[in-house]
This record gives C-alpha cells, sequence and structure tokens, in this order.
C-alpha cells in the first residue's frame, strides 16, 4: 500500500501498544464520543486497566499465587452448572420433570361415539 505522507498512514486507527493488541479504526463521518467509547470498551476487554491496577503495588511470590487460585476458580466456575440452595432445589426440579414426563404418558382415549 502506498501512501502519500508516510506519517497519515494510520492517520484513521487508534492504537494503545503495550502487550496487548487493542486497535479501533475510524469510520467515516464517526463523531469523537462514540470513538472513544469503542476504544475504551476494546481497552477494557483486553484487561489493561484490570493489569495496570494489579501492578501499580509489588506483589511477592504468596500473593501471585493466591491471585492465580482466585483467578482460576473464577473460570472454573463460570464453566460449571449451578445448583442453587443444594437438595430443597433439586428436589423441586426432580418433582417438576417427573411431572412433565406423567403428563407426556398419559395417552387415555376418548370413548367411541358423541360426547354426552
Amino acid at each position: 500500500m502506498s501512501v502519500v505522507c508516510p506519517s497519515l498512514a494510520y492517520a484513521n486507527t487508534l492504537f494503545y501498544r503495550s502487550g496487548y493488541n487493542v486497535q479501533v479504526i475510524v469510520d467515516d463521518n464517526e463523531p469523537e464520543e462514540r470513538l472513544i467509547g469503542r476504544f475504551r470498551r476494546e481497552v477494557m476487554r483486553a484487561g489493561v486497566i484490570q493489569e495496570c491496577k494489579r501492578r501499580r503495588f509489588f506483589e511477592n511470590k504468596q500473593e501471585e499465587k493466591k491471585r492465580r487460585t482466585r483467578d482460576a476458580a473464577k473460570r472454573n466456575r463460570r464453566r460449571r452448572p449451578q445448583i442453587r440452595n443444594g437438595p430443597q432445589e433439586r428436589e423441586k426440579a426432580e418433582a417438576a420433570t417427573k411431572k412433565k414426563v406423567e403428563e407426556d404418558t398419559d395417552n387415555w382415549d376418548l370413548p367411541q361415539g358423541d360426547i354426552p
């Protein structure tokens, strides 16, 4: 791609570089507020703000291990299906499925002829 002015090659692109690849391409006639909002969302999604807050203070090995364990537990919690309030909720769910099965297996026929 040849550009007339090399300094304007990426004039319509906002970058944030420090280990993260955040790039927002400016649309034609897009207001600045919307562009900045999109850029902030991308930065938040990339985890830049969270990383900056984490690096604000020194973290020793024990704190780092605790944080990593906590983060792993958070990720695993999202993957697992949640059972609320233990056995009571399980009983309700089982009763609902049993009732549904009974409704599905109900197969009595109407008597022959006209219904009085």
